[in-house]
């Protein structure tokens, strides 16, 4: 189980007035330019390494899809929570889900949220053995602005995996390739006001994919973990998205991305607060093996398993205590307790909930 803490930056930025921001800032266009590529870069290498978040200015997506976006996802958590629940699958991969907790933790978080994925033919589902999206009656036109807040993170999602590729010193499609049919997820969601005090709306994690996308929440309160072990506010340029490394990537690189410790707290003010997350994923097949020069820059030592994403992927979702018992088998079946077990990564509330599931392990 991971435990890194990690640093978190204290950087200026200027524009038409100071802000002072707690994780590094990069500016989007700057990638694009042959004159800033290379700091871009620089400063997104050592983002990746030294704290896992940054902030991305200029993303390209349009702020009225942000805008028309939020006001659909809060119509539709206004609803009944019997309607709600009439709206998710048995997976939890699509459609409704009431709550979950973080890996490690028995607590509830203390949030609703909703599942979306890409919009495709049954025969595309079928070939990617991807779940059909679930899409409600009400509120009016909120399939349309999820499919348009979607289309527009994912147009994000390629050039970033264009930088991030360009950075592990792969070939420029590296990414993009094993992510363009990958099993993508939106998550909206809402976490409610006045909870019990000091309350935790969500539990510290880290996240299972390759990296996250995290445009504009309607109010403050996500923290990361500062290498004093402090959970410090996360602030941004208005309008920044947030960008943090997933444990898929910090498997490529031996542990060299960070994938840091994050959670979402209750500031007490009252007030309730809407987010949206998109969770860049491969595809199930894809293999996540440590990358040779990157065990080579971590001391020549493989110090992460070798898995594909669906193995990986698995194990959290057994420790989460939401796997079927079909995926259980297929990660028992696969080998893969056995090389993360090699490498001391095999999650012990996933192990005690095989055996529970009657599992011989």
């Amino acid at each position: 189980m991971k435990r890194f803490i990690i640093p978190v930056l204290m950087l200026i930025t200027t524009s038409l007035r100071a802000f002072d921001a707690t994780i590094p800032v990069l500016h989007l266009p700057d990638y694009l330019n042959e004159d800033k590529k290379e700091a871009f870069l620089e400063k997104l290498e050592s983002a990746m390494h030294e704290v896992g978040f940054f902030a991305l200015t200029g993303t390209g997506v349009d702020p009225d899809i942000l805008d028309n976006g939020y006001e659909a996802i809060k119509e539709f958590f206004a609803l009944d929570l019997d309607y709600k629940m009439s709206m998710r699958s048995a997976s939890g991969q699509r459609g409704y889900v009431l709550s979950e907790s973080a890996k490690g933790e028995n607590v509830m978080d203390l949030k609703e949220f909703c599942h979306i994925g890409h919009e495709l033919s049954d025969a595309d589902l079928k070939r990617l053995g991807y779940v059909k999206n679930i899409w409600p009656q009400h509120p009016q036109g909120y399939k349309e602005s999820m499919l348009a807040m979607y289309n527009g993170l994912e147009k994000c999602r390629a050039t970033l995996c264009n930088a991030f590729s360009e950075v592990l010193k792969q070939p420029l499609e590296f990414l993009d390739e094993m992510t363009v049919e990958g099993d993508s997820l939106m998550r909206t969601i809402h976490y409610p006001a006045n909870g019990p005090k000091s309350s935790i709306w969500a539990g510290a994690h880290t996240d299972i994919n390759l990296f996250t996308i995290l445009p504009r929440s309607t109010a403050k309160g996500l923290q990361v973990l500062n290498k004093e072990g402090q959970w410090i506010d996360v602030l941004t340029p208005d309008g920044a998205f947030v960008i943090n490394c997933g444990d898929f990537l910090e498997n490529l690189t031996n542990g060299y991305a960070r994938s840091s410790f994050h959670r979402v707290i209750d500031p007490g003010l009252g007030q309730e607060r809407f987010s949206t997350v998109f969770f860049v994923h491969t595809r199930s097949s894809d293999r996540l093996d440590p990358l040779p020069q990157w065990i080579e820059k971590t001391g020549g030592k493989r110090l992460r398993a070798n898995a594909t994403r669906l193995e990986l992927l698995a194990e959290r979702l057994i420790d989460l205590r939401l796997a079927s018992q079909e995926l259980k088998q297929f990660f028992v079946d696969s080998g893969a307790i056995e090389r993360l077990k090699e490498v001391n990564r095999f999650s012990l509330k996933a192990e005690a909930e095989l055996r529970k599931s009657g599992f011989d392990i």
